[in-house]
């Protein structure tokens, strides 16, 4: 069920990012493109984690004793699907740490353009008045 409302979730989302993108106005577009931008990340971060527990990026002990046998620190197996590092941790449910890296080098960069992207609206419309691009593409001739 966690699943489904996940999917759905991303799904409204993007749809109501595509939505905004597709609009008239610039500052509706800009809120379009963060909100596709969260969608996107949500999506990655989904993705990285992982509820098989042969899948798991850290490994049981229990999983990796023949690993262990021949004085391996990493245990991969890629037939059993089994990669990782070896822990002797009971937790068995992990995520994958560098998705969750990979998506905050995201946000930080999608807050950067979008603070330069919202600075230049603020000077669009200082210039002409307005935020709609059709009536920007009348008034540039």
């Amino acid at each position: 069920m966690n699943n489904v409302m996940l999917a759905l979730t991303i799904s409204l989302l993007f749809g109501i990012g595509t939505f905004l993108i597709l609009r008239r106005d610039m500052m509706k577009v800009i809120i379009g493109f963060g909100i596709v931008s969260h969608a996107i990340n949500l999506y990655i971060v989904a993705s990285g984690v992982f509820s098989d527990g042969t899948l798991v990026p850290i490994l049981e002990h229990h999983q990796a004793v023949h690993g262990l046998d021949q004085g391996l620190m990493v245990a991969d197996d890629v037939a059993a699907g089994v990669i990782g590092p070896i822990t002797t941790n009971p937790y068995t449910e992990f995520a994958d740490p560098l998705v969750q890296a990979l998506v905050l080098t995201a946000i930080v960069i999608g807050l950067a353009t979008t603070a330069f992207i919202l600075t230049l609206a603020y000077r669009t419309y200082e210039e002409y008045g307005t935020t709609d691009v059709q009536e920007l593409r009348r008034l540039w001739g």
